[in-house]
């Protein structure tokens, strides 16, 4: 067996690995976006209360709602008043500050990852026929 050879097995099982991984991860990520639903970006404010807790106030489908937040909510910039966040059409009171939800930027880290693997373990599989 020659080295070609070799890299064509070790391809070709990267490829599988990838695929057999990589899909349920994308279908997972693209059934999260779904059940998620869309999001609007809206303006928040963060205003500090008399405890020194940081709130968030926002206004979407011409009502106010306001939350506390918590330090999963991790905001780029501490000293800003207001920043950018994103609520979804269904459920207006709740409020992300980031676009994508954990579990569904996970899944598509993953996927993403997995499927490129696949990608380049197949391309390394057909080295065995061109060389």
């Amino acid at each position: 067996m020659s080295i070609t050879d070799t890299i064509g097995i070790i391809g070709e099982m990267l490829s599988w690995i990838g695929a057999i991984i990589g899909i349920p991860f994308l279908i997972a990520a693209l059934i999260i976006a779904a059940i998620d639903g869309p999001r609007t970006p809206t303006n928040v404010t963060i205003v500090e209360d008399l405890d020194q807790q940081q709130i968030a106030i926002w206004s979407a489908k011409e009502r106010t709602y306001t939350r506390p937040l918590t330090p999963r909510d991790d905001l780029r910039d501490h000293d800003s008043t207001t920043v950018t966040g994103y609520v979804p059409e269904r459920r207006p009171d709740r409020l992300r500050l980031h676009k994508r939800s954990h579990p569904e930027r996970l899944c598509q880290t993953l996927a993403i990852t997995m499927l490129c693997t696949a990608a380049v373990g197949f391309l390394a599989s057909l080295l065995p026929m061109v060389w």
